[in-house]
């Protein structure tokens, strides 16, 4: 339960670093998205609701304007380093800056990244489900404008 506290903690420190900097800018469109749920096992549950709840805060308190916040999810058939490949890159190339304080992709089976573009702040949470007894990865997408 302490690696689920410590993603939380990281999560909501990822959302105000990001929401810490600032034009509309489009979040690409996601690899391989499926319709497939996430496995039902409580730590993958407890991870994925922890994110909702605190990414959001993170986000205003470092003023991203509430009602400007879009929250996205979805699984993928991609692993997850394919998932972190295809962010960065589309990111990248995109004129959004990665912020350099956010962990990235990590050997825990966790992605976990914060992007600028303007005034847009985007946040980036993926796990790998085969460490919850799936396949793929989770995905989910936070993003605001100040």
């Amino acid at each position: 339960m302490n690696s689920v506290r410590n993603v939380l903690l990281v999560f909501c420190a990822l959302a105000f670093l990001v929401s810490c900097g600032g034009s509309a800018a489009v979040v690409p469109t996601a690899l391989a998205k499926n319709d497939t749920a996430a496995p039902a096992d409580p730590a993958l549950e407890a991870i994925i609701a922890g994110w909702k709840a605190e990414a959001k805060v993170g986000l205003e308190l470092g003023s991203v304007k509430p009602e400007t916040i879009v929250e996205e999810s979805y699984t993928s058939t991609a692993e997850l380093s394919a998932v972190a490949d295809y962010y960065n890159k589309q990111l990248g190339t995109s004129g959004w800056t990665f912020r350099n304080r956010t962990p990235g992709l990590n050997n825990d089976g966790f992605f976990l990244a914060g992007y600028e573009q303007g005034t847009q702040s985007l946040i980036i949470g993926a796990i790998d489900l085969a460490k919850f007894g799936g396949k793929g990865a989770y995905v989910y997408l936070l993003h605001g404008t100040k």
